[in-house]
């Protein structure tokens, strides 16, 4: 920022060259007739010329690689924090909002490392300018100062309608991108309905209203800089006509007039740019709003202020201790209700129950994902709270019910938390999962690229793929939800087939509405509406002819 300092303030100083060799050139050259001053004179405004052409490059060019740094710092820092958010925060938001927000900071900094700073190291030297003013007529320098309250006052009366404008810009676009993002990925099922014309007719609803947002913003925008040019051209001819009279009156030579004009110049353009400035800055109050909204939200754990328990090694023990939960904290209904039960480290255990029975949520509270509202939850004798999620969640395998994967090759999506996984381990991991069959039919094999979300794959070879993921982490505590709901059945008898092996040593919490895949589980808990109801193993829940019972025929008839 020095070096910007520096150069500006130089190129401004070059600037005063032209107006003063003007004046030399108009009372001394023309009217002694001198060719050889003329030479000289001419010679001067060449060179200092260059040197300011050269200084305004080298200017640009550390604007520029200010801008990029500023630009580099803001979004790894924005998208930093918004990885470290809770999961709440992104279940309540569209993605489109947080890309609106993301795409602020490039504003923010646009502004800062654009006109902006641009704008405050020309207003450093307009003293220089308006010095020289006051030595060629104090008169006309205290005329040319006139323009200054005005701006002011055009910038303090547009404030609140700006400011106004511009959020209802920001939520047109935020709603329009949202949308659109939402409709892209969607656009399987968008196909599938036939819909296109009717999602892009409303897509086309929230661009209109975008633009017209940003049409009045541009009306505004352009209403002040009329305001601005007509109190400039106001000004200007004043100090023209005053000028003139001064000459007459023997005050001032033509040459010194002359002069000043030209320095007005430089002192008028920055406060004349100081009114599209404010419109701008109206912009990025509004920019800063939505980022803080953002970077107010706590992150999951503040690793700088909390020292956390990290967990080296996991055996698995897991104990639920009177724990109630419910998602929205106004909420009166708990999705958990005063829920205690104990998972021995190796013990494979089942959550079963209707839809909506809190199955899915107890998972996710295992993870950290989730807070309980009230009670404990202990991992390895470990309050949760207490420990460090990453490290947590590093030694555990999850497969979802909605498989998510990356774009780009096999290999890439089976080594997300191992990258330094073998060739060997790779395959003994699809081989568990029923995965390595059509696998080795690709055409690339494990460097065969899945597309977008694995949307060249089918959904049981996606729930395979996943599978494989969760296992060759060999994580201490394996959670399936819903894990084999996709595959075929010769699929899911490999992986009945496997399971002994995938089991073995490791603590198993596995979520399923298929009561045949949960038979062989030590422990099965069986959820109704938040609130465990029954506990025991297959043969015991069978034998009570309970809950658990009822189900099992439900699925049978």
């Amino acid at each position: 920022m020095l070096e910007v300092f520096i150069a500006s303030l130089v190129i401004q100083i070059f600037g005063l060259v032209t107006p003063l060799f003007t004046q030399l050139l108009l009372d001394r050259v023309v009217v002694q007739g001198s060719t050889l001053t003329l030479t000289a004179v001419g010679l001067g405004l060449v060179i200092f010329g260059l040197f300011r052409v050269a200084l305004t490059g080298l200017r640009q060019y550390l604007l520029d690689h200010t801008a990029n740094k500023v630009n580099l710092a803001m979004i790894v820092g924005f998208i930093t924090h918004t990885f470290r958010l809770p999961l709440r925060f992104f279940e309540f938001r569209y993605v489109g909002d947080i890309m609106a927000r993301l795409q602020e900071n490039r504003k923010i900094e646009r502004f800062l490392t654009g006109e902006a700073l641009s704008i405050v190291l020309d207003l450093l030297t307009v003293f220089i300018y308006v010095g020289l003013m006051f030595w060629y007529s104090w008169k006309m320098a205290l005329l040319a100062l006139v323009i200054v309250p005005p701006f002011f006052l055009l910038a303090i009366i547009a404030t609140p309608f700006l400011q106004k404008i511009s959020r209802e810009i920001f939520a047109a676009l935020a709603e329009e991108s949202g949308y659109l993002i939402q409709s892209l990925t969607g656009v399987r099922t968008v196909k599938s309905l036939a819909i296109e014309q009717v999602v892009r007719w409303r897509w086309e609803e929230f661009l209109n209203k975008s633009i017209r947002k940003n049409f009045s913003g541009q009306i505004i925008s352009n209403r002040l800089q009329v305001f601005s040019l007509t109190i400039e051209s106001l000004v200007t001819t004043g100090l023209l006509w005053f000028g003139a009279w001064l000459v007459i009156q023997g005050e001032l030579t033509i040459g010194q007039l002359v002069a000043f004009n030209m320095l007005i110049g430089n002192v008028i353009n920055p406060f004349q740019r100081l009114t599209v400035l404010w419109n701008e800055l109206q912009e990025v109050i509004i920019a800063v709003e939505r980022i803080n909204d953002v970077i107010d939200t706590e992150p999951e754990e503040d690793l700088q202020s909390q020292a956390r328990y990290y967990l080296t090694d996991l055996r698995g023990d897991i104990i639920f201790d009177k724990v109630t939960f419910r998602y929205h904290p106004e909420s009166e209904t708990n999705v958990l209700e005063n829920l205690s039960f104990e998972i021995k480290a190796g013990q494979t255990v089942a959550l079963v129950g209707r839809s909506g029975s809190g199955k899915t949520t107890i998972s996710k509270l295992v993870l950290g994902l989730y807070t309980p509202t009230d009670g404990k939850i202990f991992i390895d004798g470990h309050d949760i709270t207490s420990i460090s999620l990453s490290s947590l969640r590093q030694r555990v395998g999850v497969v979802d019910q909605d498989t998510f994967l990356f774009g780009g090759t096999i290999r890439d999506n089976l080594t997300l938390a191992r990258p330094s996984a073998t060739q060997a381990e790779i395959i003994e991991a699809a081989q568990l999962a029923g995965a390595d069959e059509f696998i080795q039919k690709l055409p690339m094999s494990y460097e065969t690229q899945i597309g977008e979300g694995g949307g060249l794959l089918s959904g049981g070879q996606r729930q395979r793929l996943a599978i494989a993921r969760a296992l060759l982490g060999n994580p201490r505590l394996l959670i399936f939800d819903e894990a084999t709901s996709h595959l075929d059945v010769e699929s899911e008898r490999i992986i009945q087939t496997n399971l002994n092996r995938i089991l073995k040593g490791r603590t198993t919490l596995i979520i399923a509405h298929r009561l045949s895949t949960v038979r062989n589980a030590h422990i099965i808990l069986v959820l109704d509406r938040g609130v465990l109801i029954e506990q025991g193993n297959h043969e015991q829940l069978m034998a009570k002819k309970g809950h658990y019972y009822y189900l099992n025929h439900q699925q049978l008839n």
